[in-house]
């Protein structure tokens, strides 16, 4: 019972945040030391960085 009880309040829970996933990103890269390493973290992704760079020249 307890098992099932945790799944279900886990499945609940991700079903809440994937319904508000932009508000959570827009909550969590609000902040600037997190924004600071996310952007340091994803331009060291050689196909995002490649695509950025084109978009802007």
């Amino acid at each position: 019972m307890r098992k099932v009880t945790f799944i279900l309040l886990g499945t609940l829970a991700a079903l809440v945040l994937f319904q508000n996933r932009y508000r959570v990103i827009n909550v969590i890269l609000g902040q600037n030391r997190i924004r600071h390493y996310f952007i340091h973290w994803i331009m060291r992704i050689p196909f995002v960085r490649n695509k950025f760079i084109q978009q802007t020249f």
